[in-house]
């Protein structure tokens, strides 16, 4: 697969004399949309938080394409976490309109809460467009990885692969091709960097193709209903980690 992956990116090299100026009229035009409003953590259940979410990444982790924090990924993931085991959970967004892989730790180092149960990472889409080499990619995944274990001995890091570009319908056809086969081979590099590393690191894809009602009106970010699934399928991809979802007796 990896082999195949590194074959079609490079030939698809061909497409760059469209690409760059197509890329570039694309910037200039694309609908800009501001983060969510509303608060970026909070509490689902009662008493004394038991469990703690952190979500961590990019755009969509912030809420963009959003009428409010309220329809993000997250807390709905914190709700079926709390429905399912009963307990308490808090839940933090650490989320930045265009940050990249090497802007995450000095952007949010200081504001990760003392304590996660889980750690969910959404990155990719800016990466992919400004031309984060594959080799950087992976180490500043690896240093990512190693401080949030540092940092959170025993939580379950969740390492989400970037969205299928390809499906984007603000990108016309030699732009959404070129980065839907870069981000593809990003995420076999991701995946295969990550899954041997703990037991408790678990590498999750998304879908290969996104049909156009998950999208806001920019044609470029997760919109409420993808958001809704995307918390759903998250909380389906590790229901069956009992050491990480207890149930409460």
């Amino acid at each position: 697969m990896g082999v195949f992956l590194w074959a079609r990116y490079l030939m698809s090299f061909v497409l760059l004399p469209l690409v760059f100026p197509l890329g570039r009229k694309v910037r200039n035009t694309i609908l800009r949309m501001p983060e969510a409003p509303g608060k970026r953590e909070g509490i689902v259940g009662s008493g004394t938080p038991n469990m703690s979410i952190v979500c961590l990444g990019e755009s969509p982790v912030a809420g963009v394409g959003l009428s409010n924090q309220t329809e993000n990924f997250t807390p709905i993931f914190a709700q079926k976490v709390h429905q399912y085991t009963q307990k308490t959970v808090e839940w933090h967004i650490l989320g930045k309109k265009g940050i990249r892989m090497a802007e995450l730790l000095p952007t949010f180092g200081d504001e990760f809460p003392e304590e996660a149960d889980i750690v969910f990472i959404g990155m990719g889409v800016n990466d992919c467009k400004e031309g984060t080499s594959m080799s950087n990619w992976r180490e500043q995944w690896l240093a990512l990885h190693g401080h949030l274990r540092r940092l959170y001995p025993n939580a379950l890091i969740i390492c989400s692969s970037a969205p299928p570009l390809i499906s984007f319908p603000a990108l016309p056809f030699p732009v959404r091709v070129f980065l839907g086969y870069r981000s593809d081979l990003m995420n076999e590099i991701l995946r295969v960097s990550v899954m041997p590393l703990d037991e408790k690191t678990m590498y999750l894809p998304l879908p290969s193709i996104l049909a156009p009602k998950y999208f806001a009106y920019d044609g470029f970010h997760p919109n409420a209903i993808a958001h809704k699934e995307w918390g759903d399928g998250i909380f389906d991809a590790i229901v069956e980690r009992e050491d990480i979802i207890i149930v409460e007796k």
